[in-house]
């Protein structure tokens, strides 16, 4: 197998998207072999872009030996299927059933969350408008087939001198990739500097029935980074400063937990509780809002601080003060 330089160049590719989070950032290692992180999701203004910026640097989709996919989402992997022929594609096991849009994962999401939303406490055309909105995601990606599965390893094989580290938190499927001789990591959506990245709740996999604890998850891959020198995010400008940020990050989530808690003067619902605490902001964007507010739930639940049970109709959630 064709590798690259361990002191390849790693050049930022900006494209656009249609979502709220703004641009997106792919990477390109160019050398002896070529290596893309990432591609942005599947539109005419993404794709112009991304063509755009490999003619910059004289190349075109078929020059690249290897696409390394961070996760799932969309901006992410949408444009995937424009590399084939000896472009390799590679990124987490979980990811495989994303990136070749397996029906069998839609319909085991769909079948999870619609009983789950609704014991949750929320309200039915709410829960039509979520999973409404998780179909039209995929339009933005184009199926890809999975060529290569990288885990927690020594060393990734194309890019010696790197190593994968597994980093669930915002997405099941997320990796990182570490430089290890400057510390070095291009972290997609792991760590972003001027937001912090929603650990958005996820269906348990196809192998699993267990629903992954996203904010507890994500806590421990922070924890896992803080030793980085220098970041490369999917979205906006690298950071300096990893460990600073990161230990921000893990204090603000803990201040926002008790925040939660206050808010719980009774036992609630966690569409309730987010009702309370979001208000517009829950009407607007019902997943995410849904998403931190069970996550810091969560990680009451793990401090002790909060009562979980079923009334017999829905799940409610008790503060239990000290």
């Amino acid at each position: 197998m064709q590798i690259a330089s361990k002191t390849s160049q790693v050049e930022r590719i900006i494209i656009p998207t249609p979502f709220l989070v703004g641009d997106v950032n792919v990477y390109l290692i160019s050398g002896d072999v070529n290596i893309l992180i990432d591609t942005g999701p599947d539109t005419p203004e993404a794709k112009q872009a991304l063509l755009k910026g490999l003619q910059a640097r004289g190349l075109q989709p078929d020059d690249i030996d290897f696409l390394i996919l961070t996760h799932h989402h969309p901006d992410h992997i949408g444009l995937a299927g424009m590399f084939t022929g000896k472009t390799k594609t590679a990124g987490h096991p979980l990811l495989k059933p994303w990136l070749e849009k397996d029906e069998a994962l839609y319909e085991h999401i769909e079948s999870f969350f619609r009983p789950f939303f609704k014991t949750h406490g929320m309200k039915p055309e709410v829960i039509e408008q979520i999973v409404h909105q998780q179909k039209r995601y995929r339009d933005y990606v184009q199926p890809a087939e999975m060529m290569e599965e990288l885990e927690e390893t020594v060393e990734a094989s194309m890019l010696p001198g790197w190593t994968v580290v597994e980093t669930p938190g915002h997405a099941s499927t997320h990796i990182s990739l570490l430089r290890e001789e400057d510390g070095l990591l291009v972290a997609g959506d792991h760590v972003i500097k001027h937001i912090s990245s929603n650990a958005i709740i996820e269906a348990p996999s196809l192998s699993s029935t267990v629903r992954p604890r996203t904010l507890l998850d994500y806590r421990q891959s922070l924890k896992k980074c803080a030793g980085a020198a220098l970041i490369y995010s999917g979205h906006g400008d690298m950071i300096t400063e990893p460990r600073t940020l990161i230990e921000k990050r893990l204090t603000a989530q803990l201040q926002k937990a008790d925040m939660f808690l206050s808010k719980l003067h009774e036992p609630m619902t966690v569409a309730a509780l987010t009702k309370l605490v979001y208000g517009s902001m829950f009407a607007k964007q019902p997943d995410l809002t849904f998403s931190e507010t069970l996550g810091h739930l969560d990680l009451l639940e793990e401090q002790g601080r909060v009562n979980v049970w079923n009334d017999g109709e829905n799940v409610v959630y008790e503060s239990l003060r000290i």
